[in-house]
């Protein structure tokens, strides 16, 4: 194998290793750290309460583990490819989601992401606790 080959295969794999999700290595989750992020990105949109008068560009996170996508009560502003997804909202779901929605769900309104695994796998935690 040429040089240029295995430096260019080398450095696939350590692409590949560094987008694995960090659940999947086994890193501890911190649901407060979690929370920061969610707190600075994700809640100018998002809620995390059933209250009126939240942010309302998107759906309360409330419960969102395990919840079908495009299902949340009162909210009517889904994509059509969300609502059409079959998504059911878990740890990879949403992981793979949040990576990148527009690629896990082409057409849909959601334009953050969370290129960095560990904090994925951070507000996923913390998302967990929003009951």
């Amino acid at each position: 194998m040429s040089l240029m080959r295995t430096r260019t295969v080398l450095i696939a794999g350590a692409l590949m290793l560094a987008s694995l999700p960090a659940f999947a290595a086994g890193a501890k989750a911190d649901v407060e750290n979690g929370k920061t992020i969610f707190t600075q990105r994700c809640a100018i949109c998002h809620a995390v309460s059933n209250a009126p008068g939240g942010p309302v560009a998107g759906p309360s996170m409330v419960g969102i583990v395990g919840r079908k996508a495009a299902t949340v009560p009162g909210f009517a502003m889904y994509s059509p490819a969300l609502k059409g997804s079959g998504l059911t909202w878990n740890t990879k779901s949403l992981d793979e989601f949040l990576t990148m929605p527009m690629q896990k769900v082409p057409g849909t309104t959601m334009p953050m992401m969370l290129p960095d695994a560990k904090e994925r796998t951070d507000v996923i935690a913390y998302m967990g606790t929003l009951k």
